[in-house]
């Protein structure tokens, strides 16, 4: 007892409102969260509880909406730290209709709300108990998008013979890269090649 009261204890982390959070999930500052690993291990089943991810099912019921999240750790901005190996997974309701092209699978979310008593269901045939996330407000991040110049290499520009005596000097061949990155998918990558030249 006195264990699951420290691993508790441990769990509880006050954070400030956190500004770079988005409105939606905000919280004030002398709020104490706890963490997805201490509800996991520690079996904790209330307190308030911010955690991300990516939603793997959405699914309306009469009055609220279930969201089954596979949890990432979340960097300071929120967002979650999508990867190839996940934590495990949490339900989220919220109160009322969600439409599912908007909050569909596959998407990166966080979720705000108070923790309740965990759920027993199946991942395909797999039992598993899922922590709960009651009252849930739910942030869907939008894609990412990360254009960049990279430098390929220079070399020496020269006019098409028989003007070989026109040196132009270095020039610089930059390729620009338009990376469009989705959480079911992986990285989508766009290459648009283009040569510049500097005289």
């Amino acid at each position: 007892m006195i264990k699951q009261s420290v691993a508790i204890l441990f769990g509880l982390v006050v954070l400030a409102g956190c500004a770079s959070y988005p409105e939606q999930v905000r919280i004030a500052d002398n709020v104490a969260l706890v963490n997805y690993d201490t509800a996991v291990q520690a079996g904790t089943d209330f307190g308030t509880a911010r955690w991300s991810g990516v939603i793997a099912a959405v699914s309306n019921q009469k009055d609220k909406t279930r969201l089954e999240v596979v949890y990432f750790p979340s960097g300071s901005n929120g967002r979650p730290a999508v990867s190839d190996q996940s934590h495990g997974r949490f339900v989220a309701y919220i109160k009322g209709f969600l439409d599912p092209m908007v909050y569909q699978q596959g998407k990166s979310v966080t979720v705000l709300g108070e923790l309740g008593r965990k759920e027993q269901g199946k991942v395909d045939q797999y039992e598993y108990v899922y922590p709960v996330i009651n009252d849930a407000k739910v942030y869907v991040w939008p894609k990412l998008q990360d254009t960049r110049v990279e430098y390929v290499d220079p070399w020496p520009y020269y006019r098409p013979y028989p003007y070989w005596s026109g040196f132009y000097g270095p020039g610089i061949r930059v390729k620009t890269i338009t990376k469009q990155t989705t959480t079911t998918q992986g990285p989508v990558h766009v290459d648009n090649n283009k040569t510049k030249v500097q005289p």
